[in-house]
């Protein structure tokens, strides 16, 4: 109970704080302006008024249809199509690549078939540099040290500069090593947008440009986002919803807290 209420404090506090994480995507059925509808990819359609899903078997983009988490990308004798998701053992995937390239709710290979994200292997499982590098673990991406360990990547100081480099929204590399990117780090107003604060979780910080000082920092909230930068400052974790003061950027997660805030107290009672 206690952790459950943690979780929900947390995820509060991200858009009050400048955060965003980059798994609270908003959905279609969110966006209000033709504009972000369209950024949110092939999956949504804009019928004038507002942005709605398409049907699985209405979407032809592959990456599309496998992100989508209610469809799958198909292969038969007939062709490849999107079709609405059913569950990942049925797929045929030798290699994790493989798997996600069917369906993002099925990150898990056992070498021949595909499997959910709690089927994950940890790092620790692999003792092949080939079975290591790259894996998405559930502590994050796996990589292999000192020619005998498996270990997860979980901050920039662990990488080196080839690794590194792979990481430029989250970790920078001076001085012969690898640490994390700062929103001071930035120069400019136009490179100043968000840094990745937490490289395998997928947290991010917003950026402030301030301009009398000429200096980039950390926001403490949303407030600096307008209409046309809302959806796509956030990396599509928020939209601009009109107010009786002009409008606001308010995260997409909202209507989640509130399920799970909804399911707690009935849990409670």
């Amino acid at each position: 109970m206690i952790k459950i209420v943690i979780s929900l404090f947390f995820i509060g506090c991200l858009g009050s704080s400048g955060q965003f994480y980059l798994s609270n995507k908003c959905t279609c059925e969110q966006l209000s302006y033709q504009s972000d509808c369209t950024t949110m990819g092939p999956q949504c359609t804009w019928n004038g008024s507002s942005c709605s899903t398409l049907d699985c078997d209405k979407i032809t983009d592959s990456i599309a249809c496998a992100a989508n988490l209610k469809c799958m990308w198909t292969t038969t004798s007939s062709g490849t199509s999107c079709k609405p998701f059913t569950f990942c053992s049925q797929f045929q995937g030798s290699t994790q690549r493989q798997c996600l390239q069917i369906s993002n709710n099925c990150p898990f290979s056992d070498g021949t078939k595909c499997g959910s994200s709690n089927q994950l292997y940890s790092c620790s499982h692999f003792i092949a540099k080939q079975y290591c590098e790259g894996y998405i673990s559930q502590d994050g991406i796996c990589m292999w040290r000192d020619d005998t360990n498996c270990t997860a990547a979980q901050s920039c100081t662990s990488l080196n500069q080839q690794e590194c480099a792979t990481a430029p929204q989250g970790c920078k590399y001076t001085s012969n090593t690898c640490s994390q990117l700062l929103c001071s780090d930035y120069t400019t107003q136009q490179s100043c947008t968000y840094v990745l604060d937490v490289i395998y979780k997928g947290y991010y910080q917003l950026c402030s440009w301030d301009s009398t000082a000429g200096k980039c920092s950390a926001a403490q909230n949303y407030g600096g986002l307008g209409q046309g930068n809302c959806y796509t400052m956030t990396l599509g974790t928020s939209r601009w919803v009109s107010t009786s003061t002009g409008g606001e950027c308010k995260p997409c997660y909202s209507q989640i807290v509130f399920a799970l805030i909804t399911a707690l107290v009935i849990f409670m009672i």
